[in-house]
C-alpha cells in the first residue's frame, strides 16, 4: 500500500525507526538509524553523524502515534508531529529517479525530509484507518510496533517471529490446560 506516492517507504521507515530505538534506546549501535533509512530507499549515505540523535528524538515522537489507543489520541499525536514539520510539497527530478513528490522545500536536509514524510505517512494511515491498522505488538514481552498494510487488516504482531512465538505459547497453554483438566477429572 503506497500511502504518499513517495519513492521511499515512509510508513515502513516510521515503524523501523521506532523499533530501532526500542531495540537500542541508548544509541550504542553506530549508524543504526541511517541503515534504516537506506533500507527504505532514502538517500542517507554520506549524511553527517548529527542525524542519528535527531532521528532518535524523532523516532521517540513517532512512537506516540503507535501508543495511541483511540482515534482521538492518534489524531492528536499525528497533529503534534505535523505541527513541527515544514511541509512544502513540490515535484522534483534528481539522481535519475524520475519525477516524484517531495514534501519539504528543496533546501531541506535529510532529517527534515524524514520528519515530513514519516509524519505525513502516519497522518494518512490514521486518517484512513484510525487505530485499527497500527499499534504495539501483541506478543508477551515485546515492545515493538507495527503498521498493517495488508488487505485483511489482521496484523497484531511486529514480526512473524513474534506471531509464531505467541501461537506456540498459546498451543502449549491449551495442551497444559487439557492435561490438567484430564487429571482433575479422575
Amino acid at each position: 500500500m503506497d500511502f504518499i506516492g513517495y519513492r521511499s517507504d515512509a510508513l515502513g521507515a516510521a515503524v523501523d525507526l521506532v523499533n530501532a530505538v526500542i531495540e537500542d534506546p541508548d544509541g550504542r549501535a553506530p549508524d543504526q538509524l541511517r541503515g534504516v533509512l537506506v533500507a527504505h530507499s532514502y538517500q542517507a549515505i554520506g549524511a553527517p553523524d548529527s542525524v542519528e540523535p535527531a532521528l532518535r528524538a524523532w523516532s521517540r515522537r513517532l512512537r506516540t502515534v503507535f501508543d495511541a489507543t483511540t482515534d482521538d489520541e492518534a489524531a492528536a499525536a499525528v497533529n503534534a508531529l505535523l505541527a513541527d514539520v515544514r511541509i512544502e510539497p513540490h515535484l522534483t527530478n534528481h539522481d535519475g529517479r524520475g519525477w516524484h513528490l517531495h514534501y519539504t522545500p528543496p533546501e531541506a536536509g535529510l532529517v527534515d525530509r524524514i520528519r515530513a514524510t514519516t509524519a505525513f505517512a502516519l497522518a494518512m494511515l490514521v486518517s484512513e484507518y484510525g487505530v485499527t491498522r497500527h499499534g504495539r505488538c501483541a506478543a508477551e514481552g515485546c515492545a515493538k510496533v507495527f503498521a498493517d498494510t495488508s488487505r485483511n487488516a489482521a496484523r497484531r504482531y511486529c514480526s512473524s517471529a513474534c506471531a509464531n512465538r505467541s501461537a506456540v505459547a498459546a498451543h502449549r497453554a491449551r495442551i497444559r490446560a487439557r492435561a490438567q483438566a484430564g487429571t482433575s477429572a479422575r
